[in-house]
């Protein structure tokens, strides 16, 4: 089963937590950190709640699957290519246990 989950790995991102910053005027600011560099399977999975309102703007949703790992939470955010995604939600599955299924939601 490992072999299989390996081939599908394919996409290169970057997993950042949100971190406060000082400038150099001494002013605090919001900035994002990097957690890890990793390989993921990512799918998208249509747009959000947003959609069935018939709202004007429906932030695109995507399941990204990486390898199991510390460091990975609701709130931090996922880079991939010129797209950034928020994590919604974190899955981990006891039938799983080799990875780690964030659900995430396109950030603009």
């Amino acid at each position: 089963m490992s072999g299989e989950f390996a081939g599908t790995l394919k996409e290169r991102v970057r997993i950042e937590r949100p971190v406060t910053l000082r400038t150099a005027a001494g002013l605090q600011e919001a900035g994002w950190e990097t957690v890890a560099r990793c390989l993921a399977a990512i799918v998208a999975e249509g747009v959000g709640a947003e959609a069935e309102g018939q709202a004007l703007s429906a932030l695109p949703r995507f399941r990204v699957t990486i390898r199991r790992r510390e460091g990975i939470a609701i709130g931090q955010r996922v880079a991939w290519g010129e797209r950034t995604m928020l994590i919604r939600q974190r899955i981990d599955d006891p039938k799983l246990p080799d990875r780690i299924l964030l659900r995430c939601e396109e950030m603009r």
